[in-house]
C-alpha cells in the first residue's frame, strides 16, 4: 500500500489507481487570502467485519430459513429496500419460502443510495446485535446488477437441491479458501440457474473477501492490464484465475477490487458520430457509442475526476418508443438517442417536469408501444434536459437489450404495480417508476431473460463431422446448401441422425457453438398459425390479446443481429399443415424475399402500416421422417422453397465401425451388427411394395449412450425393445416376414 501524499498543494488522483481518500479541512492562516488545505485519510473497507460477523449468524438459519425470510418482510415493512419476497404467477402472488445466503446478503449489497445501505446495516445490527459497526464506506464491493437480486429462479423452475447447494458453498467458503471447496460442488452450482461465475463469485467474495476475488468484468479486465488471461468459467479455471491475480497484484482481495473499480472508470468511452432520423413527433437522432456492459457496478467514496462512482440518488423512468417511428428494438446495444421534450407543433409533452428532473446515470425501462407492446430495453441516461439544434432534449444509451420482452399484460397482472403510472395510463411518453416498481419490473426481467451459464467456442467444419458417420463431401453439400438456399430439409428413416446432423450444420454455419441462435421446435397435428406466428389467446384477466409465436419472436432476435446467422430448426416439418401454419410466410422464407424492403402485414396485423419480415441471417432447416405413414408429404409449394438432403444408414461407415470399437465394443460384435443390419435394409428396401428404402433403418439406434458398454446382452435388448417393434408395425399383416427377420437378427 502507497504512501499518502505529502504535500501543502490540493492532490487529485493519477489515472494510476490509488486507495487512499481525503477530506479536506481549510484552514485560514498568515497572509489573507493564504489557505493551508489538511488531509485527512478517511478509512476505507470498513465494511467487512460486518460482512464477516453476518454471514456466521445467517448460516445458523440453514434450517430456518423463514426467519431470514421473516426479516427481510420486517424491513420491507419498514420501507427498507430489500430483494423481492414473491414471484408473480399467473394464479397470483407466490411468497418465498425459501433463500440462500448469497440472496440474503443480496439486500445489503444492492445500487442504492449508501445511506439506504448504512439504514439496511444499522437494522441487522439491532436486529442481530452484532458487535461490528455499521459500515462507513462500501468501497471495492461489486453489486448484482438486477435490483432483485436473487440467485434462483420460481421453486417449479430450479431442481430440488438448487438453495441447497448454494448454502453448501457458502458453509464452506465462509472460513477457506477456493482450496478446500468441493471442486464437484462449484462447478455443479455454476450450473444452477440464475447463478453464473460473476454471481457466485460475488457472493464468496461478499462473505469471506480474504479468500476470495470476484470474477467479474471489471475484475477480469483489469487483471488483463498485467497479462492475467485466464477467463475463468468452472473451479480450476477460477482457480488458476485467482492465483495469477495473487501473483500480479498481492492478496488484498478488497483493494484490487477497488482499484478495477476506478481502473474502469477512468477507461475513455468510446463515442460515434450523430446522424439525424427522419422527422416525426417523437424527433430523435442516434450516434454510435461504447454499451456499459457491466454486470456488476461498485460504489465507494469519490475519487476525484477521474473516477467517479455511479450517482446515489438513481432515478428510474418509463420511455414509449413508437415502432412506427422509431423501433428501438432493432438499435444496437451502445446507441445513443436524443428524446425531445416538446413535440413536433412546439407544445411541452406531457408530464414536462420529468424531462426537466432526469440526469445522468438515470436508468430507464424501453416500452415499445402498439402494436408490440412489450418491454425490450434497458436504456441509461447520459445527459439531462440540454438545449440542442432541435431544441431541449434529453440523450440516453441503450445499454441492455431483452432477448425476452417483457409483455404489456405480464407487468398488468402483477398487483404491486397496479399503482405504477405507464400501466394506469400509457398515454404519452416519459413515466416515473418508483424504485420497488423498478425492482419488480427488473425482477421480472431477469425471470425471463436468465442467462445460462454457455461456454461458446470457435465450431468449423472439423469438429461438426467429429462423431457424423457420413462423408465430409456430404456435409459440404448440406452446408453449402444452406447458405444458398438458406432453406433446407434433411430426410430419411428413422435413426439416421436428422437431429444431430441439424445441430451440427448449425453450429457450423454459425462458426460457434452459440445455443441463444438456434431454435428448435416440433410441429404436430395441432400446430397452427397462432402457435408458430401470431394469435389472440386469453388472458388471466378473461379477455384475449395479441400473442407472437415462436418463429416470431425467433425472426426478431434474428433482426436484432442481422450480421451473424440464426438458424431455426423444425422436427418432424410435415406432421403439421405447412400451409396452416406457415401462412402469408411461405412467400417471405423465400431466400430472395428477405429483408425490410419484402416486408408485409400479417393476418393479424391491427393496421396496413403493422408490417414483418424474415430477415437474411435467418436459416431453416426442417426434418422429415420418410417411414411414417401417417405424414402427408411436403406439398409442392413449400417444396419449392427448400432443398432437399437425403440421409441414409450409415453402418457401413468406417467412423461408424470405430465409434462402437472406441465405445467397448469387440471387433466380432461390430461386425455382427453391421452385416444383420445391412441385411435387413436390404430386405426392406427390396420391398417396393409396401415399403422400400424410404423406410430403412438407421444407425443410431446402436450407438450407446455414455457408460453404456455395448456387449452381446446389450446388442439383444436394442433387437428385441426397439428394432423388432419397429418390423412387426413395417410388417403388421406378414408374421412370418417379422420371424424370419427377428431371427436372422438374433440368431
Amino acid at each position: 500500500m502507497s504512501s499518502p501524499p505529502q504535500s501543502n498543494h490540493h492532490h487529485t488522483l493519477s489515472k494510476a489507481p490509488s486507495i487512499w481518500f481525503f477530506n479536506h479541512l481549510f484552514l485560514e492562516v498568515g497572509k489573507p487570502g493564504m489557505v493551508l488545505i489538511l488531509h485527512i485519510r478517511q478509512p476505507m473497507f470498513t465494511w467487512i467485519p460486518i460482512h464477516r460477523e453476518a454471514i456466521r449468524r445467517i448460516l445458523e438459519y440453514r434450517e430456518n430459513q423463514n426467519e431470514l425470510i421473516s426479516i427481510l418482510r420486517e424491513m420491507k415493512k419498514q420501507g427498507f429496500k430489500v430483494v423481492s419476497l414473491e414471484k408473480q404467477d399467473a394464479e397470483g402472488p407466490i411468497p418465498l419460502t425459501e433463500i440462500d445466503p448469497f440472496t440474503f446478503m443480496g439486500s445489503f449489497n444492492r445500487r442504492v443510495t449508501n445511506k439506504n445501505r448504512r439504514d439496511n446495516w444499522a437494522f441487522l445490527k439491532t436486529r442481530w446485535n452484532l458487535k461490528a459497526a455499521v459500515p462507513d464506506d462500501f468501497a471495492g464491493i461489486p453489486l448484482y446488477n438486477s435490483m432483485m437480486s436473487r440467485l434462483f429462479p420460481y421453486s417449479r423452475d430450479r431442481n430440488k437441491d438448487h438453495i441447497s447447494l448454494l448454502w453448501q458453498i457458502a458453509e464452506q467458503a465462509v472460513d477457506n479458501g477456493i482450496e478446500k471447496i468441493d471442486e464437484a460442488l462449484f462447478n455443479r452450482c455454476l450450473e444452477l440457474r440464475c447463478v453464473a461465475m460473476a454471481t457466485l463469485t460475488i457472493g464468496l467474495f461478499w462473505i469471506n473477501p480474504e479468500k476470495y476475488l470476484s470474477a467479474d468484468s471489471k475484475n477480469i479486465s483489469y487483471g488483463k492490464t498485467k497479462g492475467v488471461q485466464v477467463e475463468p468459467h468452472d473451479y480450476q479455471s477460477y482457480s488458476q484465475w485467482l492465483r495469477e491475480m495473487t501473483e500480479k497484484f498481492g492478496s488484498n482481495y478488497p483493494q484490487i477490487s477497488h482499484e478495477a473499480h476506478l481502473f474502469s472508470e477512468s477507461t475513455p468511452k468510446a463515442s460515434g458520430k450523430t446522424t439525424k432520423l427522419g422527422s416525426s413527433s417523437d424527433t430523435m437522432s442516434t450516434s454510435a457509442g461504447e454499451a456499459d456492459r457491466e454486470s456488476s457496478l461498485r460504489s465507494g467514496l469519490s475519487t476525484g475526476a477521474e473516477a467517479k462512482p455511479p450517482p446515489a440518488d438513481i432515478q428510474y423512468w418509463w420511455l414509449n418508443f413508437n415502432p412506427k417511428i422509431w423501433n428501438i428494438d432493432e438499435a444496437m446495444v451502445g446507441q445513443r438517442q436524443t428524446y425531445t421534450s416538446h413535440n413536433e407543433k412546439g407544445h411541452k409533452r406531457q408530464k414536462y417536469r420529468y424531462f426537466r428532473e432526469v440526469k445522468p446515470g438515470d436508468v430507464v425501462i424501453g416500452y415499445l408501444t402498439s402494436p408490440r407492446k412489450k418491454v425490450v430495453a434497458i436504456c441509461r441516461i447520459t445527459k439531462g434536459l440540454h438545449q440542442t439544434e432541435n431544441g431541449e432534449e434529453i440523450e440516453f444509451e441503450k445499454v441492455e437489450q431483452l432477448a425476452n420482452p417483457i409483455p404489456h399484460e405480464t407487468l398488468l397482472a402483477n398487483p404491486e404495480l397496479e399503482n405504477s403510472e405507464p400501466l394506469i395510463n400509457n398515454q404519452g411518453s416519459l413515466f416515473k417508476l418508483t424504485e420497488e416498481e423498478y425492482g419488480i419490473i427488473r425482477s421480472i426481467i431477469d425471470e425471463l431473460n436468465i442467462a445460462l451459464p454457455v461456454k461458446i467456442e470457435p465450431y468449423d467444419k472439423k469438429k461438426a463431422m467429429k462423431g457424423l458417420f457420413l462423408a465430409e463431401s456430404q456435409f459440404d453439400q448440406m452446408l453449402t446448401a444452406l447458405e444458398e438456399k438458406k432453406n433446407i430439409i434433411l430426410e430419411g428413416p428413422p435413426g439416421v441422425g436428422k437431429t444431430y446432423v441439424a445441430k451440427r450444420l448449425a453450429y457450423a454455419l454459425m462458426g460457434c457453438n452459440d445455443p441463444q441462435r438456434i431454435a428448435l421446435i416440433q410441429f404436430h397435428q395441432s400446430y397452427s398459425y397462432e402457435d408458430f406466428i401470431q394469435g389472440y389467446r386469453p388472458t388471466s384477466k378473461g379477455h384475449f390479446e395479441l400473442k407472437h409465436g415462436i418463429f416470431y419472436q425467433f425472426c426478431r432476435r434474428a433482426q436484432r443481429d442481422e450480421r451473424r446467422p440464426y438458424v431455426f430448426i423444425i422436427d418432424e416439418i410435415n406432421r403439421g399443415n405447412l400451409s396452416k401454419i406457415f401462412g402469408e410466410l411461405m412467400m417471405l422464407i423465400e431466400p430472395d424475399k428477405r429483408g425490410k424492403e419484402f416486408a408485409i402485414p400479417l393476418t393479424y396485423s391491427q393496421d396496413d402500416d403493422e408490417k414483418f419480415y424474415i430477415p437474411e441471417n435467418l436459416h431453416l432447416i426442417g426434418m422429415m421422417n420418410t417411414a411414417d405413414r401417417s405424414l402427408a408429404m411436403v406439398d409442392y409449394a413449400l417444396r419449392r422453397r427448400f432443398r432437399f438432403i437425403t440421409l441414409a444408414p450409415e453402418f457401413s461407415s468406417e467412423a461408424f465401425k470405430q465409434f462402437l470399437l472406441n465405445a467397448g465394443a469387440k471387433p466380432a460384435l461390430v461386425e455382427k451388427i453391421v452385416t444383420r443390419m445391412n441385411q435387413l435394409n436390404e430386405v426392406i428396401a427390396a420391398d417396393t411394395k409396401n415399403l422400400g428404402p424410404r423406410y430403412k433403418i438407421g444407425h443410431s439406434y446402436f450407438c450407446p449412450r455414455d457408460n453404456i458398454k455395448p456387449d452381446e446382452m446389450w446388442y439383444r435388448r436394442v433387437v428385441e425393445l426397439e428394432i423388432m417393434p419397429l418390423i412387426q408395425e413395417y410388417w403388421f399383416d406378414n408374421e412370418h416376414k417379422v420371424k424370419e427377420q427377428g431371427d436372422a437378427l438374433l440368431a
